[in-house]
């Protein structure tokens, strides 16, 4: 990945052409009436700063004024980049400074919200994701980042395609190993919408640092900032100013790249108070999104949407992803989210522990028995591998009982869908079945490449017989 100060200013997003510029330009001056001679001056003073890229706009909007007059203005007139702070004031503010009273029709007309990923995270605004350390929270962003830089689902909701930026604040070394551990395991590359900045240098109560970082997103981006502790380190997440100072400057945010700026935080120390700091700090947010972590139990939910259904968990489980070697030759790991077996739903039972010890024993027949194509895509085990692994791992005293207890599992967990067979060959059903199967893949690809890179050691190795 491109270091940041090497890129474009949108750190990779194309760069916008000179055409997008003057676009933007119309749009801005759209808002503006070419009726006073000092707005249009002033105006002219301020387009003129950028050279003649924007006379053609200038005299376009200024029609209505004289197009002659207009020109004649812009040649006398000397660079202003402030000028058009006044006439915005004037005409826009001055003209916007009254209450707007809605009645039934134009409330019908209002816009219906937009969805970054439908139902779970809107399109703009002010979210957060908070969890405890080590409850998986910044693995449940990345996939909802790569979901929505995608256009794809999470977690059965789908995602409108949108430029994301994450701003990691801290474990920068690890942001690149949970990258490549998705693209290992998903078998894509990073998506194209989606872009990272690595900082330290990042304050986000400081109104200037908020618009140097806007300017570099394009509009309409989800900026995620993991995490508001590194973002305002010397605020005190307790205090209602600081807080305050910590919202406005994602508010800021928010509404300078007309997106969502989506925080990631802390639980407090009572995990069921939720969030850690002030009270304030849930008030304020659009959406709220929980994940948590009950002994080795993983889920998130949507724990406040001021305009969508919140409530309903998620289960979810870390999967261990090799994602290269250390300088000493030993694996280095990363994790990726996978939607768990559990149903979570009101009403839904949880696997019993027959059913548990089935899924376990099948997954790891799969580690030691899958099969692979020729593409390297996994393609189901075979009862009579599955079966022994069971067995081993059963505490039934007697082969009986273990029999029983197989055929018991076997029959429950395709009834409930976690397994599908066809032809005594076993594989994953469900909505976790692709990425886990590809996980699965990939482990079976690392584990016969190391055989046979052992193979070759040892033939290398071996001693010939005129040395014996």
């Amino acid at each position: 990945m491109t270091q940041a100060h090497n890129q474009a200013p949108n750190f990779g997003f194309d760069a916008p052409t000179a055409a997008d510029e003057q676009a933007s330009m119309r749009e801005v001056l759209s808002h503006l009436q070419p009726k006073k001679e000092d707005d249009v001056r002033m105006v002219a003073a301020a387009l003129k700063t950028h050279g003649a890229k924007f006379e053609g706009v200038f005299l376009e909007w200024a029609t209505p004024y004289g197009r002659y007059k207009a020109k004649g203005l812009w040649a006398k007139v000397r660079p202003d980049p402030d000028a058009m702070t006044e006439v915005i004031e004037r005409q826009v503010i001055a003209a916007n400074d009254r209450y707007q009273i809605l009645g039934p029709v134009e409330i019908k007309a209002l816009p219906p919200i937009e969805w970054a990923i439908k139902g779970v995270l809107p399109r703009r605004g002010v979210s957060m994701v908070y969890g405890p350390s080590g409850g998986g929270k910044s693995f449940v962003v990345l996939n909802m980042i790569y979901a929505i830089a995608e256009g794809s689902s999470f977690f059965g909701q789908m995602a409108k395609q949108i430029p994301v930026l994450y701003v990691g604040l801290e474990g920068h070394a690890g942001v690149k190993n949970r990258i490549v551990a998705m693209e290992r395991a998903q078998g894509r590359p990073m998506p194209e919408y989606m872009r990272v900045l690595l900082t330290n240098a990042f304050n986000i109560t400081n109104p200037q640092q908020v618009e140097k970082l806007a300017k570099e997103c394009p509009q309409g981006c989800i900026v995620v900032i993991d995490t508001l502790n590194q973002a305002a380190p010397n605020a005190d997440e307790n205090s209602s100013r600081d807080m305050g100072a910590i919202l406005a400057g994602a508010k800021r945010l928010a509404e300078l790249v007309e997106g969502n700026c989506v925080l990631i935080h802390h639980s407090g120390k009572n995990a069921q108070m939720g969030e850690r700091g002030h009270s304030s700090l849930r008030a304020a947010l659009d959406c709220s999104i929980e994940v948590t972590r009950t002994n080795d139990r993983r889920a998130w939910k949507v724990a406040k949407a001021k305009d969508g259904l919140d409530g309903e968990e998620h289960a979810f489980r870390l999967s261990i992803v090799e994602v290269g070697t250390d300088e000493d030759g030993d694996p280095v790991t990363s994790c990726v989210v996978v939607p768990d077996d559990v149903p979570t739903s009101a009403g839904a039972k949880p696997l019993s522990g027959n059913q548990k010890l089935g899924m376990d024993s099948f997954r790891e027949a799969c580690r030691t028995h899958g099969g692979t194509d020729a593409d390297g895509n996994f393609t189901g085990v075979h009862l009579n591998n599955w079966r022994p692994v069971f067995y081993r791992m059963s505490p039934a005293d007697t082969d009986t009982a273990k029999k029983k207890a197989f055929e018991r599992a076997r029959k429950d967990l395709i009834e409930r869908g976690e397994l599908v067979v066809t032809d005594n060959i076993y594989r994953l059903g469900g909505v976790a079945a692709q990425l886990t199967e590809a996980c699965i893949a990939k482990v079976l690809e690392i584990s016969k490449a190391t055989k046979r890179h052992d193979s070759d050691n040892s033939a290398t190795c071996r001693p010939s017989q005129t040395l014996l």
